[in-house]
């Protein structure tokens, strides 16, 4: 008597069967890090993937690839023997870089038909100060009254002073009112006159209760069409 196995038992079992040939030896601890700093208080960002060969038979790592040049993978050696563990280094550089950023490792081995292992490392990198908007227009001609941005501190880092200045004297005046003492303040902007196109800029300084400063800017412009201004990042 011969037992009938349905469609979908077979394709279940395919499917685990595949699975067990794709997961390779190496079993990892996690393949996603994630983490947070603030902006200039680190030079180097580190983190650790662990794995075990949990095969039976020796596994060598032939390549830790970062998806970019500010990131670094290494492996604390090359060949793992069945039941060794072992652990990926990996070191990001943040430089000026701020907000999220995603990295991706791309680790191969010496076992055959294996596609490379993603392993995902990600910063958020956090301000000490934020603004928004950071483009302030006005239209030639126009009535010059005040604009507002807004500056915020992290709670962990608590301001104590905050000044604003144009690059242009004589072209804009500015006013900062406290929201929230530390935390938040407004910064108001206008400039002395739309009479004639203007593109500058704001300096905000800003003192912290650790003894450090912190300087950012907001972009001023009036110009006939103020929905098609430059790009301040260029």
């Amino acid at each position: 008597m011969y037992l009938k196995v349905r469609p979908i038992v077979l394709f279940a079992l395919s499917l685990f069967l595949l699975a067990r040939l794709e997961a390779g030896s190496l079993v990892w601890g996690k393949d996603r890090i994630s983490t947070e700093i603030v902006k200039g208080e680190q030079t180097e960002v580190k983190a650790a993937f662990s794995f075990k060969n949990t095969g039976d038979h020796p596994v060598t790592i032939t390549g830790a690839q970062p998806s970019c040049g500010c990131t670094t993978a290494v492996p604390d050696k090359k060949t793992y023997a069945p039941g060794e563990s072992g652990e990926i280094a990996v070191v990001f550089h943040p430089a000026d870089r701020t907000g999220l950023q995603e990295k991706t490792i791309a680790v191969t081995t010496d076992e055959p038909n294996q596609p490379p292992k993603e392993l995902f490392f990600e910063i958020k990198i956090k301000e000490y100060l934020t603004v928004e908007p950071r483009l302030l227009a006005w239209k030639l001609g126009a009535d010059p009254s005040e604009q507002r941005t807004v500056v915020s501190a992290l709670p962990s880092r608590p301001i104590t002073e905050v000044t604003a200045q144009g690059v242009l004297a004589g072209t804009c005046e500015t006013r900062v009112e406290v929201v929230e003492k530390g935390q938040k303040y407004n910064l108001y902007v206008k400039p002395v006159s739309t009479a004639k196109v203007l593109i500058t800029n704001v300096v905000i300084q800003a003192k912290f209760a650790n003894n450090t400063d912190q300087k950012t800017q907001v972009y001023v412009y009036v110009s006939p069409a103020v929905n098609s201004q430059p790009d301040p990042s260029h």
